[in-house]
């Protein structure tokens, strides 16, 4: 029997899985209750699933439940609150990152309790004070909002928790469901945001940044590791991660040293400002596992970018996206809004052209996608949409599940930003198909890399993935079934076995080694790359010198069409 249970779900809108595990607030919440006397737990995963669990755990005795709202599962919320309430009268409380946006309206059509504002650790264990032992008075309990006699209620805010360090980590046990932690592991170092950006949430709402000792932090990720030797992929979901040079680098010491003794991989988010200030950091972040950094991008604009307050331009953007791509980041991932500040059919097609841009200064790195603005709480466009020439149509997101624009923009209706969007995400996917083609070996393998050993396959990986001579010489290479000629021991390269990589096809009386044309010579040697002759024997049979043969078949291993195997 426990006290609290916190549900997190959305309706299912696709076949793929729902990666709803590391949501952390949900789990963090659940682990300060207990240490606090009100054992809790926390489930993710789908509204379907909501009925059978809210029966499951209330019959076994759970005291009161607890929502996560936000800005894409409102109605769901709704609903399930009435649901509580209206089959077993148990106190229902409601947080998460919409819940600065909810009062009066919502407060009556759920039946709710009450709302926690912002950080809920303190709110929430006066709550349980409050329905559970009944002591206190709600009136008294900071950051809520409640009915009183029909009236709606503001209480002012909680403080900020300062010392991070004093909250426990959250266990498996705090887990109801099979989400968390199912495939990777996610922490936050910190909280709080300093940027304010006019279109962020956190820029929105979020108050004083604090950060987790490095200490503290990785206490944490050695003992989820340690107990878990099948995760690869860690995920520092904070927006201030880089923000602290000094403290970053202490922290990438830190990582380098424990992945000594245990291999792992690493995301983060970074600001393009801190890059540029700090460029030596970025090879030292790829020297400790990281494999994708994510980065504000947002627009192609200069004038759009100022209106979102980003303290960023396009040309900063560009020298940080070749910054990462010159230190070696295997993968950098970021957005482009459409139908967001000053937004015109001229800015959509900068944007356009300069996501292009950057994705040919990124290639094999760059990951670019065309994104809906969203009207998310307590931020300046959804505060003033007028300001940044926008009107917002639809602000209960009722007709979109973040796939359709909800406002309108100078004279582009939602159909037209719509259109927009995917005529965006479909150039920038075709500019990286195109790039693709023409990748290195090493650029293409960090992909294979992280998809096949951290469970971490990133865009770059599903295009080179249908490209015949990148998926089979790099996965033949990661399992160790070929080398590369120059890693072959000279006396030993003889007898060593030329394999081919991909198919010989011949296409309207032209040759080609998968998808790339070749001449009668090349295509004799990768005729002869079966594995089954040396490379003494397999020259022989092609009517070449040793030296002639060898030659085309590092043409061949050049473009990943053949390789060498020992039997």
């Amino acid at each position: 029997m426990y006290d609290l249970l916190i549900v997190n779900v959305h309706r299912q809108y696709d076949a793929l899985p729902y990666l709803a595990g590391d949501w952390l607030g949900i789990y963090q919440l659940s682990a300060f209750l207990e240490e606090n006397g009100y054992p809790a737990k926390a489930f993710a995963g789908y509204a379907h699933e909501a009925d059978d669990l809210l029966e499951n755990e209330i019959d076994s005795g759970v005291k009161i439940i607890g929502f996560s709202c936000d800005y894409e599962n409102q109605q769901e919320v709704i609903q399930l609150c009435r649901k509580v309430k209206d089959q077993w009268g148990l106190p229902v409380i409601v947080g998460g990152p919409q819940a600065v946006a909810l009062g009066e309206d919502f407060l009556i059509k759920s039946c709710a309790d009450a709302i926690v504002r912002g950080e809920g650790e303190l709110a929430a264990l006066e709550l349980m004070h409050f329905f559970i032992d009944r002591t206190g008075k709600i009136e008294d309990i900071l950051g809520i909002t409640f009915l009183k006699d029909g009236i709606c209620v503001n209480n002012p805010d909680q403080p900020l928790i300062k010392n991070l360090d004093s909250l426990p980590f959250p266990k498996p046990h705090h887990n109801i469901g099979t989400w968390f932690r199912r495939n990777s592991a996610a922490f936050i170092t910190g909280r709080g945001c300093p940027f304010n950006c006019s279109f962020c949430y956190e820029g929105g709402n979020m108050r004083g940044v604090r950060w987790r000792s490095i200490e503290n932090v990785m206490t944490e990720l050695k003992e989820v590791l340690d107990s878990r030797p099948d995760i690869k992929y860690v995920l520092f979901t904070d927006d201030t991660f880089t923000l602290n040079h000094r403290r970053l680098r202490s922290f990438v010491e830190a990582l380098s040293d424990y992945r000594k003794k245990r291999d792992f991989g690493w995301f983060a988010e970074a600001h393009v400002m801190t890059l540029l200030r700090h460029p030596e950091l970025v090879s030292e972040m790829v020297e400790a596992g990281l494999l994708t950094l994510q980065i504000g991008v947002e627009s192609g604009n200069d004038s759009v970018l100022k209106a979102y307050n980003k303290k960023i331009s396009t040309k900063d953007i560009e020298d940080a996206v070749i910054l990462c791509k010159n230190s070696g980041v295997p993968h950098v991932v970021a957005n482009i809004i459409v139908g967001g500040a000053l937004e015109t059919e001229k800015t959509i097609k900068e944007s356009i052209s300069f996501g292009k841009s950057i994705i040919e200064a990124g290639a094999g790195m760059m990951e670019l996608h065309a994104i809906n603005f969203w009207p998310l709480p307590g931020t300046a466009m959804t505060k003033r949409p007028h300001d940044f020439g926008i009107e917002i149509l639809d602000p209960d997101s009722l007709t979109s599940t973040t796939d359709y624009p909800v406002v309108r923009c100078d004279t582009l209706e939602p159909e037209h930003l719509c259109e927009y969007r995917l005529r965006m995400e479909g150039k920038f996917k075709k500019k990286m198909e195109v790039t693709a083609s023409q990748l290195s070996f090493d650029r293409a393998l960090m992909h294979f890399q992280m998809a096949y050993k951290y469970n971490s396959p990133t865009q770059w990986y599903y295009i080179l993935n249908k490209i015949d001579r990148y998926r089979m010489y790099c996965s033949l290479y990661i399992n160790g079934a070929i080398r590369k000629y120059e890693q072959i021991p000279e006396k030993d390269r003889p007898l060593w076995r030329p394999i081919r990589t991909c198919p010989p096809n011949i296409k309207n009386g032209f040759n080609y080694a998968g998808d790339i044309e070749v001449d009668s010579e090349q295509f004799s040697v990768l005729l002869s790359g079966t594995g089954k002759m040396t490379i003494l024997e397999a020259s022989e049979y092609c009517k070449l010198s040793m030296e002639k043969f060898i030659e085309i078949a590092l043409t061949l291993e050049s473009f990943m069409a053949m390789g060498f195997c020992r039997y």
